[in-house]
């Protein structure tokens, strides 16, 4: 099941996938900044109810700015660490973002949803 929970004219979009046994997908495009704030969180909170696990895809993500790494930390907090990163190194300068800030400490990073889904059934 495929449910677009955002799109606009901006350069931010977020689609849910909901995948094997409750695992969910989220894949993130755009700029995750300041104008994209509200509709993160809505799409991260979103995706993480009733989900025994996600996978936040950043692998289109071409911009992560504080507000983007605050909703991420956020939405592992309240799912008790139960949401893991793909794609993070797909652009240097998220790369560089997540590295400084230590999202690869915090987070479960996987190289992309196919190598996460392999972990999961592991």
């Amino acid at each position: 099941m495929t449910r677009a929970l955002e799109r606009s004219p901006s350069s931010f979009t977020a689609e849910s996938r909901t995948l094997d046994h409750g695992v969910v997908a989220l894949r993130l495009v755009g700029e995750l900044d300041a104008d994209s704030a509200a509709r993160l969180h809505d799409a991260l909170h979103a995706a993480a109810v009733g989900a025994r696990a996600m996978v936040v895809d950043l692998s289109e993500v071409t911009y992560l700015g504080s507000v983007g790494v605050s909703a991420l930390l956020g939405v592992y907090t309240r799912s008790g660490g139960r949401v893991h990163l793909a794609g993070l190194h797909a652009h240097p300068g998220v790369s560089r973002v997540a590295v400084l800030l230590g999202l690869d400490r915090h987070f479960v990073v996987h190289r992309d949803v196919t190598a996460f889904l392999a972990a999961m059934r592991g």
